[in-house]
């Protein structure tokens, strides 16, 4: 285990189990109390990658956490992403989590903590799933060792690894003068949480469990497998390379393309709800004034756009990708460089052609329509939490932004970077699943919300035999596999690496988030076919 005297060594220890991080159930945690900040220098990691860097990979961020304690939790001030890795000598952008506070007597005076953080990138939207723990006392901290042993990320981009760090720290104690509601906010998330039981309770042959837990490239392919039925989560417990995840109620996922239903479907079902069917018909040139004139873009309403239906010049190749929207740094670049694109055959609403570059269009779009509807600088993004994810208890939902030159908020991405946790991914699918109606309120436009999951007559736009899904309905993939009774159609979002959100009749949800390239789901269908039937 890592002792007080490990803690305040500078040494970088072998790679250990991730319960080393966790609080023991028989440790106490009446006499432990924290408030104040930890701040860190920029410090190498210990990130062995078979490639070169990138600038900045390997380097923790200077920075500085905020934290207040309430009983054996350790709550972290600010929820929201705590810098730019653009702005400073890492590339890495941090999210904090809830973590514990607590005491073993073997430690003397001093007591322990642990929290779990996620390290995302500025540019696509991975995720390292990381824990780091610390001893302290009144007046004193020692160092803050951190282990990185899960993620989401590119596997062709050699980008899967293993991550270490002892940060030296300054340690300030302080008192907040939010921290009561921060303790209160704690408490509303943590009890208003979907119910959450372990998988085996209805996964008895452990079909399901070995769907979730087969080995791929690693041995810990994926970060979250659960199914979601009558409004409760069973969860395969998140494994890593080392071990469980002590916090699996924090750890964030980068689920890529998951982002255009969870994200872009999301805000443009809102805004139908809210201002009527008319947004829906509106025209991206009306709202983007870099594409008025360009002839691709005539006649392209919002629809259209989430659709991949726009008849314009796109593609996930890197030159109609990376180059255009990637390495975008503000909203105004990437709409400049994405004017830069032609055209390509038939007009809009004819064929389907998968680009991401669409939902960033529709992105800029949603902003300016909400800005005539509400008044400048009204942040589309902010009424979508305010009245959606609020409601939810999903208000720490955090997703990718463009990086403005003057720090203002930059624009939601939408078409990747959300990194949602368990209990975040859950509700919004089931808010989904329950046609944008959450207890009697519709928040989401139901006609919408059926014609996504296919409760309507209408089938979609064909993808022309893509190999993720047969027909695309509002940033939905649909397609027909085979069940023990019955051939099922399986409606699901989706993203790059084998994220998946796969909606069944009668409220059956399953989620599994990974990076290895799984995309046969066949022996999913099978396993679930047992547990509930899955005929329509």
């Amino acid at each position: 285990m890592l002792t007080v005297e490990h803690l305040h060594e500078d040494g970088i220890f072998s790679l250990m189990d991730m319960s080393y991080f966790a609080r023991p159930e028989w440790s106490r945690s009446d006499t432990c109390r924290f408030s104040g900040s930890v701040s860190f220098q920029d410090t190498e990691l210990t990130f062995p990658v078979e490639r070169e860097y990138y600038v900045g990979e390997n380097v923790f961020p200077g920075i500085t956490l905020d934290f207040v304690s309430n009983e054996e939790e350790l709550i972290p001030i600010q929820k929201e992403i705590l810098v730019d890795g653009l702005l400073t000598n890492s590339s890495w952008n941090v999210i904090v989590g809830t973590g514990n506070v607590w005491h073993e007597r073997e430690d003397g005076e001093w007591c322990r903590a642990s929290f779990p953080l996620s390290l995302t990138d500025s540019y696509i939207g991975q995720v390292r799933n990381c824990v780091a723990t610390f001893v302290h006392k009144q007046d004193a901290i020692s160092n803050v060792y951190m282990q990185c042993s899960q993620e989401t990320a590119d596997l062709n981009d050699r980008q899967i690894g293993d991550i270490r760090v002892m940060l030296p720290a300054a340690y300030r104690s302080r008192a907040y003068a939010d921290s009561l509601s921060v303790i209160e906010k704690q408490k509303r998330l943590r009890t208003g949480r979907l119910p959450v039981h372990h998988l085996s309770k209805i996964d008895v042959n452990n079909e399901l469990a070995g769907y979730f837990g087969k080995l791929l490239y690693t041995s810990a392919p994926t970060s979250l497998g659960a199914v979601l039925m009558d409004g409760e989560i069973y969860l395969h417990p998140p494994e890593t390379r080392h071990g469980r995840y002590p916090y699996p109620h924090e750890m964030r996922h980068a689920v890529y393309s998951v982002s255009k239903s969870m994200t872009g479907a999301l805000a443009l079902f809102y805004f139908g709800q809210r201002y009527g069917d008319e947004i829906f018909d509106a025209l991206i040139t009306d709202y983007v004034p870099a594409l008025s004139d360009h002839p691709a873009w005539q006649g392209v309403t919002f629809l259209h756009t989430l659709n991949m239906v726009t008849g314009t010049e796109g593609g996930e190749e890197a030159s109609h990708l990376y180059e255009v929207l990637v390495k975008a740094r503000s909203a105004e670049e990437a709409i400049r460089n994405i004017a830069s694109l032609g055209d390509y055959p038939g007009g809009p609403g004819e064929s389907f052609n998968y680009a991401s570059t669409n939902f960033f269009v529709l992105s800029y779009a949603l902003q300016k329509y909400v800005e005539q509807k509400e008044g400048i600088g009204i942040s589309y993004w902010g009424l979508v939490r305010k009245n959606v994810l609020l409601p939810l208890g999903a208000e720490d939902f955090t997703l990718l932004h463009t990086v403005e030159p003057d720090g203002s908020r930059g624009l939601p991405i939408l078409a990747y970077g959300a990194w949602p946790t368990l209990d975040e991914a859950a509700k919004i699918a089931l808010l989904f699943s329950n046609e944008g109606n959450y207890r009697g309120k519709q928040l989401l436009h139901r006609g919408r919300c059926r014609e996504a999951l296919g409760r309507t007559t209408w089938t979609g736009y064909s993808t022309g035999n893509d190999y993720r899904g047969k027909y695309y309905r509002h940033s939905f993939w649909t397609t027909k596999v085979a069940a023990n009774r019955c051939d099922v159609q399986v409606t699901y979002m989706l993203g790059y690496g084998g994220n998946y959100v796969w909606f069944f009749a009668d409220n059956v949800i399953v989620i599994r988030f990974m990076d290895e390239y799984d995309m046969d789901f066949e022996n999913l269908i099978r396993g679930m076919s047992g547990i509930k039937s899955l005929c329509q």
